[in-house]
């Protein structure tokens, strides 16, 4: 653009459109007076340069950025109401529910759960072994005895009469002196240690007795306990620490001196017939995904009906119309007139046009099932209305969910996950709404560069010099013609 010469006057007279009509907008009343430059950059509001058109031209931008900031959000709060609606499980989850409650409860973990009607009937309970010793005059002031306990847990096969530690046998082993040789204090070592044991000094008639209680019900938590003197020799007799050793594989009085007050026992249970067995009153292996939590036996039957949750499922549908419709509002208030909003921001604007249009597409094509199983959002009662907005009907909603529960959970959740897809696609950072408004914000930015030359360039103009100067007089008397010339170049830029 520039092409100063070596000479400061001669290069003057090179700089590109400075004496041709139309380089600045062309001049009138003095081509080289500063008044000329003035009216070639539009300084008065008549001119589509001007600050004024500028600004006006500025405003317009910043009122689209606005619109599309609005449609944004609308589109995040839809995509985040969606995100609720995207697989069966969250649209409608399974739900066990029991027909008797006192004997036992049910509840469905997952989606993998099955529907179907269980008969349950509970011939069992499983309990936690439970030990105790016997009868001290003071809790904290009789001495049982000192040396060491050690303490496990395992399974006992009556049958064998043998007893298997845990896996990675988990065996602990205690120090008892003659201080903490109390029942208080052995219950405390206990307890401080985590052996899978919980001990208790409990008050009976003519003293206290120590309680142990394995800390989990069911065979595989029989309680084992080896008794040793302070040189650890073995002490199975009824003296001293040797009071409080248990081994279910020997006799009384030798090494099972505790009293085996609750044995250890499992739940014992049958599903439509089938034999169950449970270290825990917790089931969770008589019905895939299903917990039976066993309260109490009983002589008859329970039923247990695993199904989808009616009332998750209508919750749902109604917060997928809420959502729509929220969307759909924010759009026609951006793009519709109407007597309050004469000229919407986005009216005929292709980029909404197209969001909108594919979002009808999907609501208007959604299905599940095939044949005589096919459903569509109108056969669950999810219609759409004259204004754009989807209406729910709650008594067609409940009548298909009651029919076809699976089909009717399916097409929900397929619907919501393919609008969301879509949603996220169309405001990522490669989506056209994120271009655009990339692209406002630029034009908006640049408008303001434009505007700020202008008026530092209107400044410059009448910085006080009279009014005789022109231009040129001013760049010749200037110590700086060089950037004068730069100056103007970067003026005629605009």
């Amino acid at each position: 653009m520039l092409g100063v010469t070596n000479s400061a006057y001669g290069g003057l007279y090179t700089i590109g459109g400075l004496l041709q009509s139309g380089g600045l907008g062309g001049f009138s009343g003095g081509a080289y007076g500063v008044g000329g430059i003035g009216a070639g950059l539009g300084l008065n509001e008549g001119t589509t340069s001007s600050p004024y058109a500028l600004g006006k031209q500025q405003g317009s931008y910043q009122v689209k950025l606005s619109a599309y900031g609005q449609l944004r959000s609308a589109l995040d709060h839809f995509n985040t109401s969606l995100d609720k609606l995207k697989s069966p499980q969250s649209v409608a989850p399974f739900k066990a529910t029991s027909s008797s409650e006192s004997v036992l409860t049910a509840s469905a973990s997952t989606d993998t759960a099955k529907a179907g009607t269980y008969n349950v009937t509970v011939n069992q309970l499983a309990t936690a072994q439970t030990l105790t010793s016997a009868t001290f005059a003071d809790a904290n002031a009789t001495i049982v005895g000192s040396g060491s306990l050690t303490i496990q847990v395992g399974s006992y096969n009556a049958n064998l009469n043998s007893f298997t530690p845990a896996a990675g046998d988990t065996a602990k082993t205690l120090t008892i002196t003659p201080v903490s040789g109390t029942l208080g204090g052995i219950a405390s070592a206990i307890n401080n240690a985590g052996t899978g044991v919980k001990a208790n000094v409990v008050q009976v008639s003519g003293g206290y007795q120590l309680s142990l209680t394995a800390s989990n019900s069911g065979t595989d938590n029989t309680v084992k306990i080896t008794a040793a003197d302070t040189s650890g020799g073995p002490l199975t007799g009824n003296t001293g620490l040797g009071q409080l050793s248990f081994d279910p594989t020997a006799t009384a009085g030798n090494g099972k001196n505790l009293t085996e007050s609750t044995a250890a026992q499992n739940a014992q249970l049958t599903v439509d017939g089938a034999s169950v067995t449970s270290q825990s009153n917790a089931v969770t292996s008589a019905i895939q995904n299903v917990t039976l939590n066993l309260s109490s036996t009983g002589t008859s039957a329970v039923t247990v009906d695993v199904n989808r949750d009616s009332a998750a499922f209508s919750a749902s549908a109604q917060q997928f119309v809420d959502a729509f419709n929220a969307l759909q509002s924010t759009a026609a208030t951006l793009a519709q007139p109407s007597i309050s909003n004469t000229n919407p921001p986005l009216a005929n604007d292709g980029l909404l046009s197209t969001l909108a249009s594919g979002i009808r597409q999907v609501v208007s094509q959604a299905s599940s099932g095939y044949g005589a199983n096919q459903l569509t959002l109108p056969d669950i009662g999810v219609s759409s209305q004259f204004d754009g907005t989807l209406s729910l009907n709650q008594t067609t909603l409940a009548n298909a969910f009651q029919q076809n529960p699976e089909g009717a959970t399916q097409l929900l959740a397929d619907t919501g996950k393919k609008l969301s897809n879509l949603v996220t696609a169309n405001t990522g950072p490669t989506s056209q709404l994120q271009f655009t408004t990339n692209s406002l914000e630029r034009a908006v930015q640049n408008i303001e560069n434009r505007k700020s030359v202008l008026q530092d360039y209107s400044a410059q103009t009448y910085f006080g010099l009279p009014t005789q100067y022109s231009l040129f007089t001013y760049m010749f008397s200037s110590s700086s013609t060089v950037g004068a010339l730069s100056r103007y170049s970067q003026i005629s830029q605009l």
